[in-house]
């Protein structure tokens, strides 16, 4: 786990304790445990964005690397961009000998940087997906997943996205058995895993002004299919259609034709979780029109097929 000045605790805290949560589990099992290491640039104590203090070793040399699985924090930090050089070039040298190498939250600048994710799909907090995105044209920034892997490169969300992360590559390493033994210690989702949504429409919605647009989400959410144009919405709130459009941008931060499209598919999502209907059906009840059309929205969305969402997460 690397840190830096003014990392974000839980970034680098919740992986860190779901890797020696499986350590515990495997005790048991005499399963190899994981060694674990926190490291900085230089070492000694690493001042936390919170205050707190975090003990590290040194980066070791990149040939100690080899096998290992590589996680950098989020957090403040990765805006001093000088300061993190020496880092952004050790990651250049180790990468190839590396198992995985990993981001949590905005951590994934720092790979970014590395020149370790161009040409790759990868995810950062929402708050900053635009900053990345002008950063980082080279990316292709999967701005609603909870975590990405390309290859052996991984990224995750904001936060505790790392700890979903985290339990990816467990069940990859010892099984789904493992891994959800060590969720239910943690007192967390098993499956939270890539492919769902950071946050949602209706989490969007309660966090803006509750008028004028109020009546509209909830209209937008009971009934998805209907034909929603940008005129009738106006018409809806008794606006004028461009007064309309600068507002709800202005409340929103999204168009009102992307706010429809989260909402379909936050539906969809709700449905083939939750119910046994036919994935045709779905698209038609959420809006989607087609079967087709749901599937474009999936893979640009969340990188994943309906098919591959109903595998991972219907109950």
């Amino acid at each position: 786990m690397i840190v830096f000045d003014d990392f974000l605790l839980l970034d680098a805290a919740g992986p860190i304790e779901v890797f020696a949560t499986s350590n515990d589990e495997a005790g048991l099992n005499r399963i190899p445990r994981y060694d674990l290491r926190v490291v900085s640039i230089e070492g000694g104590l690493v001042r936390s964005s919170s205050g707190l203090e975090v003990a590290t070793v040194a980066l070791p040399r990149p040939p100690v690397a080899a096998g290992s699985t590589i996680i950098v924090a989020g957090g403040e930090g990765v805006t001093r961009i000088e300061a993190l050089d020496p880092l952004v070039r050790w990651l250049r040298k180790a990468a190839p000998a590396a198992l995985r190498i990993c981001s949590v939250c905005t951590g994934a600048f720092v790979l970014a940087r590395a020149g370790l994710m161009d040409g790759l799909d990868a995810v950062t907090h929402w708050r900053d997906v635009e900053a990345f995105e002008r950063q980082f044209p080279a990316v292709r920034v999967r701005a609603d997943a909870l975590y990405v892997r390309s290859g052996k490169i991984y990224s995750s969300a904001g936060v505790t996205a790392g700890i979903d992360l985290c339990l990816a590559l467990i069940e990859q390493d010892r099984g789904r058995g493992h891994a959800l033994a060590v969720a239910k210690r943690l007192v967390v989702h098993s499956k939270r895993a890539g492919g769902q949504l950071q946050f949602s429409s209706e989490l969007l919605a309660q966090s803006a002004p509750a008028q004028p647009f109020e009546t509209l989400v909830r209209k937008l959410h009971e009934s998805p299919a209907s034909d929603w144009s940008v005129e009738r919405m106006a018409a809806t709130l008794h606006m004028s259609t461009r007064t309309f459009h600068r507002r709800f941008v202005q409340t929103l931060g999204k168009t009102p034709l992307q706010f429809l499209a989260r909402v379909r598919l936050e539906k969809a999502c709700a449905m083939i979780e939750r119910d046994r209907t036919a994935l045709k059906t779905v698209a038609r009840r959420c809006g989607f029109g087609t079967a087709v059309n749901m599937k474009n929205a999936f893979a640009r969305r969340l990188g994943v097929t309906p098919t591959q969402y109903l595998t991972r997460f219907r109950a």
